[in-house]
């Protein structure tokens, strides 16, 4: 079968790339090889397609490998990645529609992040899924050949670097991410998440009775989040967050209900630093765990919380602390509750 497709690379901004070859090659070499595309690449949200190579008015099968040639410019290594691809769980992927029956996805998307790893991901406007996360080799710079003419790696990789202010900067006062940094972030976990099931009863959390006619007025609306692991999901109408479901850990959620006649809206940013361990320890204490990520919003007394629920040896729920995010509400247009800890910028929450 074909498919209409198109190809783009990404990496995260603080650590640029420079690829000299990057290709998806189909089984039986029965086409060309698809370029993935080439340059230096700075500026990107990891997870974007954010340098599209357009295909124009073909169609191709889905790839069987990728191979790529990369310098990784803050590390000065050079990397090599020849590995397969799994072309059948890409097209079970690409079967997905939204309500209206369109495509959901029009980009495979190659991430290259520090230390030779790779992600590879589908990519829509309204969702986006990964597929493999690889790891590269490092490999002599004789490798490069002729690539960047007479001067060295180190040279080459100087003068990138130095021509990307935001990327020296950081370079001088962070230096490298930690190691195992986007293992973290690319982690898959099993979880669901739980919205307005539950109001503070001035001690605790309560969960609604049935027959409650506060409850009877609340109206999910919408639920989207973007992850870590590059992955978004921002479909309407959409309940699938709402059942257990692969994924990395959540970086922004966004939350609208109605109450009433009311219409609210809550904002999370999660910081991967303290939430990540908060998870791990969850699903390394129970192994096969499904996780309920409770978000606990209770408008008459102003309190918006999260928790973690799940697994045979967890009966209550675990409350996450406040340090783990930042959040904000709005009720109606007005702002009606901002956690002590908001640092993000104005309209930081329009996404």
């Amino acid at each position: 079968m074909a498919f209409s497709y198109s190809t783009s690379e990404c990496v995260p901004r603080l650590y640029p790339i420079s690829t000299f070859l990057g290709n998806l090659i189909f089984e039986g070499n029965e086409h060309d090889p698809l370029m993935i595309s080439r340059g230096n690449y700075k500026r990107a949200q990891w997870g974007d397609a954010t340098s599209p190579v357009i295909i124009d008015n073909n169609t191709y099968p889905f790839p069987s490998s990728i191979n790529m040639l990369w310098i990784a410019l803050t590390e000065v290594k050079l990397y090599w990645l020849d590995a397969p691809i799994d072309s059948k769980k890409i097209e079970k992927h690409w079967e997905e529609k939204d309500q209206d029956g369109n495509a959901l996805y029009e980009f495979i998307v190659v991430g290259a992040a520090p230390y030779g790893q790779v992600a590879i991901w589908l990519r829509g406007h309204y969702k986006s899924v990964l597929i493999h996360w690889l790891q590269g080799r490092e490999v002599d710079e004789r490798n490069l050949g002729n690539r960047i003419g007479k001067c060295s790696m180190q040279q080459y990789c100087q003068l990138c670097v130095d021509n990307d202010e935001v990327v020296k900067q950081n370079l001088i006062e962070n230096g490298l991410p930690p190691t195992d940094l986007f293992d973290h972030w690319m982690e898959q976990m099993e979880y669901r998440y739980v919205p307005l099931e539950e109001f503070w009863d001035g001690e605790v959390w309560q969960e609604y009775d049935e027959d409650d006619m506060f409850y009877d007025d609340i109206m999910l609306n919408e639920l989207h989040v973007q992850r870590y692991d590059g992955t978004h999901q921002q479909l309407p109408d959409d309940i699938s967050l709402l059942k257990y479901h692969q994924a990395g850990m959540p970086k922004r959620l966004a939350l609208r209900w109605d109450e009433g006649r009311s219409h609210l809206s809550a904002y999370w940013w999660m910081d991967d630093q303290v939430i990540y361990p908060i998870l791990h320890r969850f699903f390394n204490f129970d192994p096969g765990a499904r996780a309920d990520l409770l978000l606990r919003c209770d408008s008459r007394h102003q309190r918006f919380e999260m928790a973690l629920k799940g697994g045979e040896m967890q009966r209550q729920p675990v409350n996450i602390p406040q340090e783990a995010y930042q959040i904000i509400v709005f009720k109606d247009g007005h702002e009606l509750y901002k956690s002590p800890n908001f640092t993000q910028e104005d309209g930081a929450w329009n996404w």
